[in-house]
């Protein structure tokens, strides 16, 4: 008599804790980019340029000539 009501008390606690541990993780991403500086901008990754010189991240904008500074 006393097994099958420590059975029945512990049956209930069991299924909770094996389904009390289910967790779901989201994942939210961020975006840190700055806001496009004009229109038809494309974002460019960071990089690491021809001559071993780490470039961040930047916007490109169309019709804008860029300066290149070769060491």
């Amino acid at each position: 008599m006393m097994t099958k009501l420590i059975a029945r008390s512990l049956a209930p606690l069991a299924l909770t804790a094996l389904l009390g541990g289910c967790v779901v993780r989201e994942t939210v991403v961020v975006d840190r980019r700055p806001p496009p500086p004009c229109n038809g901008a494309v974002w460019i990754p960071g990089h690491t340029g021809q001559s071993g010189n780490w470039h961040p991240g930047h916007w490109r904008c169309p019709g804008v000539v860029e300066v290149v500074v070769v060491d």
